[in-house]
């Protein structure tokens, strides 16, 4: 096909005024068209080029006009939306709605009937394989796109193959994260499509069987098998430690306060959080299948590390309170420091530090702390006049040496960000046992940073095993090591979520980020 400039489109279909008396045009009444640019523009196709590229497959012969079996399949395919997490009035309703409505509307517009569908199928797989929505990054580093399928390829294929109804499940995704996710899709799906349905409020703390609406939302979330089903003091208790690991609380079988607000949230907004997670999980998964990716979840605060598709590491993160908020982004790391300084934030050294120095000057010696002058260079703190210092005058640099005691531990990594955030050790290791570990000031505190570093440094491993036999030095001068690969680094921020191995956790919505959203649904 010849383009200069215009997009010419051959396509064998009806361009008759009149009807057969069925409703439906004969074969005779089939004439070529040619369809320019401004022609295309006026059918609002959402992927015109996709459509281009499926048609010429077919030789730009028409698809679905005349063939009822396929239009069919191709309905069936789009009733599948809701348990993929997606939304079937996405997908050029004002033609589907027409057909099934009445069979007959081909024959006032079929151009554009024809070409719509073929556009919704492509929207519909499209979202499928790669999420119905952009990852939503405060810094978008690497300019990243999702996708990596040939959707037009695969759409026609399909068609030709008469197997649209298995599409989704040959483009989706085979790994505990997604499978787990959709299966509870599906699960709210139905239950909330059930007649007795309704959303239910726990007014009471009392764990028993008499506390219905308890019984009934364990039931809903899939902790029980009915609403109605006997138990004993025991496997309620049992029942109550799942609901609070499902949404990240610690595990005590004891229905206090923070379990039942988390149980109150209504079920459709639970829904719209695990689509909102399966989609996420679409967007990152062909960066995910073809290198090294590090992701890191804000709410959940856990950092996950994949390698062609396969988790190689799942660790706890201390991530930033909501005064300090952790932002999301992505970039690449692009170097590890060994015995890292930390240059301590302007914020943090006008607000909190001096007004610990102004009280006693030993709290400087006692966190290991140096002051750094406008030259660069190291001064004597007692020559300084601390008391006449203040947030707006402040002409110094507070560092932290290395040490036991370093706030930034034995490793830091690099990469590139407006926000000055980096991936981090920590000597405060008892943080990570709690639940919720949103303490930091914006950086993101990792559990296992040495597993972390020698997978970023995974060619130079010498300068990482020689850290750890001399443990934490004082005093000691900060090595670079330059990463060999530049591995992506993903932040993001979902309130539902997955670890490594598929399970589920609901988690607190910290920076209140996801609220408005699930308001509007």
């Amino acid at each position: 096909m010849n383009e200069r400039g215009l997009i010419i489109f051959l396509l064998l279909f009806n361009m008759a005024t009149t009807a057969s008396s069925s409703g439906q045009p004969g074969p005779e009444q089939i004439g070529r068209l040619v369809l320019n640019e401004s022609a295309l523009k006026k059918l609002s196709l959402q992927h015109a080029a996709e459509v281009k590229e499926v048609y010429a497959v077919f030789r730009y012969q028409s698809i679905w006009f005349g063939n009822s079996p396929r239009i069919s399949a191709l309905l069936q395919l789009f009733q599948q939306s809701a348990n993929l997490g997606l939304n079937k009035e996405d997908y050029q309703t004002r033609y589907i709605q027409a057909i099934q409505k009445n069979p007959a509307e081909w024959s006032k517009d079929t151009l554009a009937m024809e070409l719509g569908l073929t556009d919704a199928a492509i929207h519909f797989a499209k979202d499928v394989a790669a999420g119905n929505a952009p990852l939503k990054l405060g810094y978008d580093g690497l300019n990243y796109r999702s996708g990596c399928s040939d959707i037009p390829g695969l759409l026609a294929s399909a068609i030709q193959n008469d197997s649209l109804r298995e599409l989704p499940a040959f483009m989706e995704q085979k790994t505990p994260e997604y499978h787990s996710l959709k299966k509870l899709i599906t699960r709210f799906n139905s239950v909330m499509a059930e007649k007795s349905f309704k959303e239910v409020i726990i007014k009471s703390s009392k764990s028993n069987a008499d506390n219905k609406e308890l019984l009934i939302k364990f039931y809903q979330l899939g902790l029980l098998c009915s609403a109605t089903q006997n138990l004993s003091g025991k496997e309620l208790k049992t029942k109550i430690r799942s609901a609070q690991e499902l949404f990240n609380f610690p595990a005590d079988s004891i229905l206090r306060s923070n379990l039942v607000s988390a149980l109150n949230i209504p079920l459709r907004y639970r829904l719209e959080e695990l689509k909102l997670a399966l989609n996420t999980i679409r967007a990152l998964y062909c960066i995910k299948q073809s290198s090294t990716v590090i992701i890191v979840n804000i709410p959940s605060a856990t950092l996950l590390v994949y390698d062609q598709g396969k988790n190689i590491l799942d660790s706890r993160i201390i991530v930033g309170k909501r005064s300090t908020p952790t932002p999301t982004l992505s970039s690449k790391v692009t170097d590890v420091v060994l015995y890292p300084y930390w240059m301590v934030p302007y914020s943090i050294a006008t607000k909190e530090i001096l007004p610990a120095v102004k009280r006693s000057i030993g709290y400087l010696d006692a966190g290991n702390y140096q002051v750094i002058n406008k030259s660069g260079k190291v001064i004597n703190p007692y020559t300084v006049d601390w008391h006449s210092l203040s947030s707006s005058n402040f002409p110094y640099i507070i560092r932290q040496s290395t040490g036991c005691d370093n706030s930034l531990g034995l490793i830091k990594l690099n990469f590139y960000n407006p926000f000055g955030v980096y991936l981090h050790d920590t000597p405060a290791k008892k943080l990570f046992a709690f639940n919720k570990r949103y303490f930091s000031h914006g950086c993101m505190r990792v559990q296992k940073a040495m597993e972390l570093g020698h997978i970023v440094l995974r060619n130079n491993s010498l300068a990482l095993d020689t850290l750890e036999d001399k443990g934490c030095l004082r005093n000691q001068t900060p090595v670079v090591v330059p990463a060999g690969q530049h591995i992506p680094v993903f932040v993001i921020y979902s309130t539902a979520w997955t670890d490594g191995n598929g399970r589920i956790s609901f988690n607190e919505d910290v920076y209140r980020k996801q609220i408005a959203i699930l308001r509007k649904k």
